[in-house]
């Protein structure tokens, strides 16, 4: 774990210099890996990382370089919008699965972790990291039906949607413009 995160961190600085963006994502990383991780061990995202992190990428919005002072509380204002948007799109989700199954689909970390992603880098990339994190945990799913030497999986075995989304995010902060910039072609007459 000491050696991914000191990656991280030579790849922010390689990727992001030393800068506020750079210390910035450099925290994001941090939280996301960690994230990562817990989700992956316990399938639990706790409150005192992800809400914590919410916070700080609102304080992250408001630190950002600006011309008028009026405009951190625009850019902090913003934060605090796409992280409740995030999370409620993915509590309607949530909602729209228990009606239809009676069934917890998805716990209110990952809801959480993805308002935390969205405060930190905003509608764009954070819809990218969720179709990415959740079209892979997808795949590991299917791939985890596949009979093999060892005994058949049960459908309703729970994967850790966070550690999807976190690895989905990491992508996205380092490589995802590529993809957002292609994906604006489309959206461009």
């Amino acid at each position: 774990m000491e050696f991914a995160t000191a990656g991280l961190f030579l790849l922010s600085f390689l990727h992001f210099g030393l800068s506020l963006t750079g210390i910035g994502m450099d925290v994001l990383c941090f939280l996301l890996l960690g994230l990562a991780a817990m989700d992956a061990e316990t399938l639990r995202l706790p409150d005192v990382f992800t809400l914590t992190g919410i916070g700080l990428g609102i304080a992250y919005a408001a630190l950002r370089p600006v011309e008028f002072p009026t405009d951190r509380l625009w850019h902090a204002g913003q934060s605090l919008l796409w992280a409740f948007l995030a999370a409620l799109l993915l509590w309607i989700i949530r909602r729209i699965y228990y009606l239809l199954r009676r069934v917890e689909g998805l716990g209110m970390g990952d809801v959480k972790l993805l308002a935390m992603i969205a405060a930190w880098l905003g509608p764009g990339p954070t819809l990218l990291a969720f179709v990415l994190g959740t079209f892979a945990a997808a795949l590991f799913g299917v791939a985890a039906l596949v009979p093999g030497p060892r005994h058949r999986r049960s459908l309703a075995a729970r994967l850790p949607l966070g550690s999807f989304l976190c690895a989905a995010a990491l992508y996205t902060i380092f490589a995802g413009q590529p993809i957002l910039h292609w994906y604006a072609k489309f959206l461009v007459y």
